[in-house]
């Protein structure tokens, strides 16, 4: 291996980690950091520091790609969930938690709020630790602005308190009342775990029958269990799986891979948040592939 592949090689797991949060796709994500690889590759010039010329390159191939996501998902057909990733840790529990804090459906998403350069400073500076004067580099601006751009994205993320995450013992039962309530009809365990504003949301992309608006409320999102999902699921099996960094479901029919359900907290550890995956090709890549975290803000996918 040459010197200008090692030193990419040991850029990528930041570089997956950044594009992946930024883009809320794995095969997207793959190709912007493919694409810097190749600009790598070709470029004579000398870099100083690697990671961040790196950075610089793989930002920029994001947030064009941004542009026409977010054209394409003016007509996207029901909710858009970013990919979910089967998720596995090389690290000690108590890091655990806040490493998939920035790695959640919720956290994900409510970047999808921010303008593309928030996201871009946040996450930068937030979540890989970068000094503002490397941001300024990356994102080709001066230092005070990106300080104005990070600080405007943590204001937003603080205020929805969407980086809370529950030990684990909290989080499975929280799944348990789940599932029960998809067994038996009786979401009363469930109820007391979900917040009063809970919000539930399916991503099918039109492909395949799911409820294509945001059911909000406790009592609406208990009846939708009991009524419709008790009962179009009585026959499937349920499974507990990591899932982009917290405890999700994993449903299979006779067929396969049927959905996945992953949630959301707020401080209290409460449900503030369902998802669930009906999207056929994204759940094809979440069987194909797995998300290896090994230190802050870096991501690995590993193809099963």
């Amino acid at each position: 291996m040459d010197l200008k592949t090692e030193e990419f090689e040991a850029a990528r797991p930041q570089l997956v980690g950044l594009a992946y949060r930024l883009l809320g796709s794995v095969s997207d994500a793959q190709d912007a950091v493919q694409d810097t690889y190749v600009k790598w590759l070709t470029n004579e010039g000398d870099v100083e520091v690697p990671v961040a010329w790196l950075s610089r390159v793989c930002t920029n191939r994001c947030l064009d790609q941004l542009k026409s996501a977010n054209h394409t998902r003016l007509n996207y057909v029901g909710q858009w969930i970013p990919d979910q990733i089967q998720t596995e840790f090389e690290t000690s529990a108590e890091d655990q938690l806040e490493f998939a804090s920035s790695l959640t459906t919720a956290f994900l998403l409510l970047l999808e709020r921010l303008t593309p350069k928030e996201r871009a400073a946040y996450l930068l500076h937030d979540v890989f630790s970068m000094p503002f004067a490397e941001v300024s580099a990356v994102l080709e601006t001066q230092p005070a602005n990106c300080r104005k751009l990070a600080a405007r994205a943590r204001s937003f993320v603080t205020g929805n308190t969407v980086r809370h995450v529950p030990k684990k013992q909290r989080q499975e039962e929280l799944v348990l009342a789940f599932q029960a309530a998809l067994r038996t009809g009786d979401t009363k365990e469930l109820g007391a775990v979900l917040r009063d504003d809970a919000g539930l949301r399916a991503d099918s992309g039109g492909k395949v029958q799911a409820v294509r608006d945001v059911i909000e409320g406790r009592e609406p999102i208990s009846a939708f269990l009991k009524n419709v999902l008790c009962l179009a699921w009585s026959s499937m099996k349920f499974s507990q799986q990591m899932i982009n960094g917290t405890l999700g479901i994993v449903v299979k029919d006779s067929d396969g891979l049927h959905a996945i359900v992953s949630f959301g907290y707020d401080a209290r550890g409460n449900i503030g948040q369902i998802y669930i995956m009906r999207h056929p090709e994204k759940l094809a890549r979440f069987a194909q592939a797995s998300g290896l975290v090994s230190e802050k803000g870096k991501l690995l996918f590993q193809t099963h």
